[in-house]
């Protein structure tokens, strides 16, 4: 007889009552091996969650505000109210599934697409240069069809997160040194940064030379190698912005709009007008009245300063502690990541985010010069976004693999 059919028929047989603790106790029942499938294998558990609830809230506020400023400008250009604001919700929507999709995985996948990303990003910003959109003097989109554009500054951005992170780690102490631990980075740095400002794009070259550095200093780069590479680098930006007069013009307008009040100083001085006329509780949601064909890109750059004229002073100020609270958490994830190479992506991500919401609130209420430049979650834009979120679920699937004794 089998050994396995005599042990089930032992333990089906009936027993004396003495008996049949210990025969019960003997048995042993067959383990049966659960199949893991995609979700049980990665899983969307043990994320943070509130990071995740910093990113609906802004997200949710964003859209409200977008179809508040965009609907004028929506309704002149296309006889459509809600063409912006439909066209965010569709890539808000996507946004999430790819946040859920990069999130599931592990994030130490990501060392395969360094260099892939790198090369891509510079393939797209040497292709923009030739088959590129030109908007406003700029040449920074490349057109896919009639309703979708590809932005390669954006891709460009996350490349540098991933790349710079993956290539620190790998470095390990060799970071410390000038020759490996600055030049190659920096290199790569003022390769992009000669694509970018031949679009012009000077916000985005600004926004991935602040991030890459601040990755190599995390990653163990020596603050002195950093000041003199820094002293070097702002001679040259104050050489490309004075020497070349690329942005010369921006700089007088920005020192005073009053000069061409009706050609370059006309977007700042509607915007300022925006941002007074708010006060401190706002005209109201909806009440604007510089989006009515006043101030523009009120839906795009200078959204900011609708969120000011309808809010006022203290709506402005809540948004801006929602962005604060979203970064310090992004920082906290990056503190408590399982190892150097999730806390550099995640400070990498952060960084970004802080620097552009920074760079946009200064150029919207003066304290900068006027450059092309979104806020994240509220301006219009269609790549921004999905990269945007993209870039998120790096920060979340970080946040997945903190220790539990981490967690706090």
């Amino acid at each position: 007889m089998d050994p396995n059919t005599h042990r089930n028929l032992y333990a089906t047989a009936p027993q004396a009552p003495d008996a049949a603790p210990a025969a019960t106790a003997n048995v042993q029942r067959p383990h049966r091996r659960r199949r893991k499938g995609l979700i049980g294998r990665f899983g969307v558990r043990g994320f943070d969650v509130p990071y995740f609830m910093l990113t609906v809230m802004l997200m949710s506020v964003g859209l409200v505000m977008l179809f508040s400023a965009s609907y004028s400008a929506a309704y002149y250009k296309y006889a459509n109210a809600t063409y912006f604001f439909t066209r965010q919700v569709l890539f808000a929507v996507a946004g999430f599934v790819i946040m859920f999709i990069v999130m599931v995985f592990p994030y130490q996948i990501y060392h395969r697409f360094a260099v892939p990303a790198l090369l891509v990003s510079f393939a797209l910003l040497v292709l923009v240069l030739f088959i590129g959109e030109n908007y406003n003097n700029a040449t920074r989109w490349i057109s896919i069809g009639e309703l979708f554009t590809i932005q390669p500054s954006e891709i460009a951005k996350a490349a540098v997160i991933i790349s710079f992170s993956s290539f620190a780690v790998r470095m390990g102490k060799r970071m410390r040194s000038l020759l490996y631990g600055i030049v190659p980075f920096l290199l790569i740095i003022g390769m992009m940064a000669v694509l970018l400002m031949k679009e012009p794009h000077l916000s985005a070259t600004v926004i991935i030379a602040v991030t890459g550095i601040v990755i190599i200093f995390i990653a163990g780069a020596k603050i002195s190698h950093l000041a003199v590479i820094g002293a070097v680098a702002i001679a040259l930006f104050a050489w490309v912005v004075f020497g070349l007069g690329y942005s010369i013009e921006r700089i007088n307008i920005w020192l005073d709009p009053y000069l061409d009040p009706k050609g370059d100083g006309y977007q700042i001085l509607q915007s300022l007008y925006a941002i007074g006329s708010g006060g401190l509780f706002g005209l109201g949601l909806g009440q604007s009245r510089q989006k009515n064909l006043y101030l523009p890109e009120p839906y795009n750059d200078f959204i900011f300063a609708i969120i000011c004229e309808e809010l006022g002073y203290v709506g402005a100020v809540l948004i801006i502690l929602l962005f604060a609270a979203f970064v310090l958490r992004g920082y906290y994830i990056a503190l408590k990541a399982r190892d150097n190479f999730g806390t550099l992506i995640a400070v990498g991500v952060t960084t970004q985010i802080a620097v552009q919401v920074f760079f946009n609130i200064g150029v919207v209420s003066g304290m900068l010069p006027v450059t092309g430049i979104s806020l994240p979650f509220f301006s219009s834009g269609g790549t921004s976004l999905l990269i945007l979120f993209a870039e998120l679920g790096m920060v979340l699937a970080v946040s997945r693999q903190i220790p539990a004794s981490r967690k706090g």
